[in-house]
């Protein structure tokens, strides 16, 4: 059975035990918020906030469909992530991507699959060249270890224009 609650079980007493009740509802309010947020940061890690999940992962296309690129937007410092680099072009070409930005400075690139036929140096960048198969079509598989804080901008982009923007934070 429910006890019901009294009006004066909210007023301030002195015996048995000395009570400010307005400060104890303050502080039972405080408790209440603190619960919802800490279990929204909970549900909110779970989907990826701080790492892989629905909330971090990214597929960009561009809009003619030759470049791409699947990757996680949040990091943390020290972790390994990875990042696909789709490209499309002529059948059995050597199809050519820069990448480039700032992004290289809080990255490094571990692992390279396959490896470029060629590299070289582009500014703060790098480019590569690489074989596509016989529908035209090529990938490049890299991991990422997150070595910075903070949010870094990076940029892909294929001669003629192409190009793709985007973000990623790594998280201390």
């Amino acid at each position: 059975m429910p006890r019901h609650i009294e009006p004066e079980d909210f007023h301030s007493r002195v015996y048995p035990v000395r009570e400010d009740m307005d400060y104890q509802l303050k502080v039972w309010r405080f408790e209440r918020v603190g619960w919802y947020v800490l279990v929204a940061l909970v549900i909110m890690t779970l989907l990826g906030l701080f790492s892989r999940g629905p909330l971090s992962s990214r597929d960009l296309r561009s809009g003619d469909g030759s470049l791409g690129v699947e990757y996680e937007m949040f990091h943390r410092n020290g972790s390994s992530n990875p990042m696909i680099i789709h490209m499309k072009g002529q059948p059995n070409a050597v199809l050519e991507v820069e990448l480039g930005g700032a992004w290289l400075q809080g990255f490094e690139v571990q692992t390279l699959q396959p490896l470029p036929m060629r590299s070289a140096s582009a500014g703060q960048g790098m480019r590569l060249w690489v074989q596509a198969d016989a529908q035209g079509q090529a990938s490049l598989y890299l991991s990422l270890l997150g070595q910075g804080l903070g949010i870094y901008h990076g940029r892909l982009s294929m001669p003629g224009g192409t190009s793709l923007g985007f973000d990623q934070f790594i998280f201390p």
